[in-house]
């Protein structure tokens, strides 16, 4: 039994509810769960679309990577993603899965700050051939796999998804995944009613910062900026 130091005083309720258990479990629960159908769906679009040999090499990766609804590779590439993806403008159909597929790429890595700014604030906005700055291997190989998508000239291609050489297994998931939200979205692997009933985040910046919002998610708190 909790010990209540502050009772008879007018900051009794707030020791009570300080004290409650965190109504986490129930969104660990949903998280299992999700995840569960999710690496299913992810098997499923991989064979039927080709992929079956490298299902091995995704799977082994998938459990070094943050699930929240979908999968990151950080939990900076989670927040990057959300706050770009919340950003869109009107000039996007929220329907097109192919603009949030390149979000979810270009948010794996800060180099790709500018280009995915401009991306998500400018519908018209032109993919550049080339990344400027401090450049290593996975930053080339997420940005070819980019412009792979979008049916520009790549460094990439489709038969190079299949040599263990061309691509790390880390860099193998996110294409694989991004190909996966090309195609169904970031939730497409729940059903309908799924959808109406998953834990929403919910987009409140703070009035003294607007650069600054918080995510709210099954109880918990994500501060962005």
């Amino acid at each position: 039994m909790s010990k209540r130091f502050l009772s008879g005083t007018y900051l009794a309720p707030y020791e009570f509810m300080m004290q409650q258990t965190p109504a986490a479990v129930s969104v660990d629960k949903y998280e299992k769960k999700a995840k569960g159908k999710y690496i299913l769906f992810l098997k499923q679009y991989m064979r039927e679309y080709g992929y079956r040999e490298i299902i091995q090499r995704v799977m082994k990766t998938i459990g070094s990577m943050v699930f929240d609804n979908f999968l990151f590779c950080s939990e900076d590439h989670r927040d990057m993603f959300l706050r770009m993806y919340c950003k869109r403008t009107k000039g996007y159909d929220n329907k097109d899965n192919l603009k949030t597929a390149v979000i979810y790429l270009l948010s794996t890595n800060n180099i790709f700050k500018t280009v995915l700014e401009n991306y998500v604030s400018n519908p018209l906005y032109e993919m550049p051939a080339m990344i400027v700055g401090n450049v290593d291997e996975e930053v080339y190989s997420i940005y070819h796999a980019i412009k792979m998508l979008l049916g520009m000239e790549s460094g990439l291609y489709e038969e190079d998804l299949f040599d263990n050489e061309a691509l790390s297994d880390k860099v193998l998931c996110l294409v694989i995944n991004a190909k996966l939200i090309s195609q169904y979205g970031i939730h497409g692997y729940l059903n309908k009613s799924e959808k109406q009933n998953k834990p929403r985040y919910i987009n409140t910046p703070h009035k003294h910062n607007r650069k600054s919002c918080t995510y709210e998610y099954g109880g918990k708190q994500i501060r962005i900026k």
